[in-house]
C-alpha cells in the first residue's frame, strides 16, 4: 500500500484561473529577481502568498465543513444552519480575488518583464491607426458640467459589477451567476497580464504639456472622487483599459440575463468608455484593446465553464493522516443548482 493517500478537493473554475494568475506572477518575480541578482523581498509576496493561502484555506474549510453532513444529526445542526451563508461567501469570493489580483501588481512589479514604460509606443500606435490623440481632440468639448458627468461615469465602474452581479444572483440560477464570475476573473487574468506586458502611465502624464484646457468641476464631491480613484489605482494600469473591458463584459452578461437591464445600463456604460479618454486616463488603443478583450474573454470563459465548472486537485497526505480525516461529501462534484437566492436560504 502506498505510504501517501491523496486528498481530492474540487476547486471552482474561477478560483483556478485566479490561482494561475498568482502563480504566474510569483514565477515572474522569482525569475526576474534572480536574473537581476536581487533578493526576493517580503513586499514582492506580500499579497500573492496570503492570497494563495487564503484561496486554498477556503476550499479546505469547505471540504471538511461539508463532511459534517456525515456526522450524527445532533452535532451538525449549527453547520447546517450556516452552510447556505457559507455558499454565498464562496459565490461572491471572486470579487475579493479580483482585488487581490489587481493589488498584487502594486509597486514596481509591472516593470519586471518590461523595464521601461511603453507610452511612446502607444502614442505612436494611436497616431498611426487613428491619426490623432483622442484625449487632446476631446479638449474642445470640455465643460464643468460634462466633466462632472464624466467623473461620475468613470466612478460608475465601481458600481457596474455589483449591479449586474446582484441582479443575476437574485433573479437567475446560480449557474448563470458563476458563469459571469468566471468571465470576470478571465477578463482580469488577461487584462492584468497586459499591464505586465505593456507597462504605461497614460496620457494624463505623458501628454500633460500639450493640454490647453484644464479638467475641473465646481462640485467638490467629484474632485474628491477622482482623488480617491487616483490614490487607489496602481501606477501602470493603462493597456488594456480594464474600465472598458470589465464594463463591456458585464454589459454582455446583462444582455444575456435581462434585455431591460442591458438597455437601462447602456448610457452609463457608453459614458464610462468615453470618460476614459475624456479624463485622460487612456489612449484610444487602450479602449480598442478593452473592447476586443471583453467579447473574447466572454466566449472563452463560457466555453470553459460549460466543460469545467470544477477542477479536481489531489493533495498527497500520509496515509496515517488521511485515515483520521472524515470523508466529506464535498469530494463529489457540485450539483448544478438552479434555485434562486431565496431558495438557497
Amino acid at each position: 500500500m502506498s505510504s501517501n493517500s491523496p486528498l481530492t478537493i474540487r476547486l471552482r473554475l474561477e478560483d483556478v484561473v485566479a490561482l494561475a494568475f498568482f502563480l504566474i506572477n510569483l514565477a515572474m518575480r522569482l525569475a526576474f529577481r534572480g536574473l537581476e541578482h536581487h533578493t526576493l523581498s517580503p513586499a514582492d509576496v506580500l499579497i500573492i502568498i496570503p492570497a494563495v493561502a487564503l484561496l486554498m484555506a477556503k476550499e479546505l474549510v469547505h471540504y471538511f465543513w461539508a463532511g459534517r453532513e456525515d456526522m450524527h444529526p445532533s452535532s451538525q445542526a449549527p453547520w447546517g444552519f450556516a452552510r447556505p451563508y457559507w455558499e454565498i461567501v464562496r459565490d461572491w469570493f471572486p470579487f475579493f480575488l479580483i482585488l487581490l489580483m489587481y493589488y498584487s501588481l502594486w509597486g514596481d512589479s509591472t516593470r519586471l518583464l518590461i523595464t521601461h514604460d511603453r507610452d511612446s509606443e502607444l502614442i505612436a500606435l494611436d497616431q498611426r491607426l487613428f491619426g490623432f490623440q483622442a484625449s487632446l481632440a476631446l479638449q474642445r468639448f470640455i465643460t464643468p458640467s460634462l466633466t462632472a458627468w464624466m467623473d461620475f461615469a468613470y466612478f460608475y465602474h465601481v458600481l457596474n459589477i455589483p449591479i449586474v452581479a446582484c441582479y443575476i444572483y437574485l433573479r437567475r440560477p446560480r449557474r448563470q451567476f458563476r458563469e459571469a464570475m468566471t468571465g470576470l476573473i478571465v477578463v482580469c487574468f488577461f487584462g492584468f497580464l497586459g499591464y505586465l506586458a505593456v507597462p504605461a502611465i497614460g496620457p494624463m502624464y505623458t501628454l500633460r504639456d500639450q493640454y490647453s484646457v484644464p479638467l475641473g468641476t465646481s462640485l467638490a464631491l467629484f474632485n474628491r472622487q477622482v482623488e480617491f480613484m487616483d490614490y487607489a489605482r496602481i501606477l501602470r494600469d493603462v493597456f488594456p483599459s480594464m474600465h472598458v473591458a470589465i464594463s463591456f463584459l458585464m454589459w454582455l452578461y446583462a444582455y444575456r440575463n435581462s434585455k431591460r437591464l442591458f438597455w437601462l445600463l447602456s448610457p452609463l456604460v457608453l459614458s464610462l468608455w468615453v470618460s476614459t479618454l475624456y479624463l485622460r486616463y487612456h489612449y484610444l488603443i487602450d479602449v480598442v484593446a478593452g473592447l476586443i478583450l471583453a467579447p473574447l474573454s466572454y466566449l472563452l470563459s463560457n466555453f470553459l465553464f460549460a466543460r469545467f465548472q470544477e477542477v479536481p486537485l489531489r493533495i498527497a497526505l500520509p496515509a496515517a493522516w488521511r485515515q483520521r480525516l472524515p470523508l466529506p461529501r464535498a469530494s463529489r462534484p457540485e450539483v448544478d443548482a438552479t434555485e434562486n437566492f431565496q431558495e438557497r436560504l
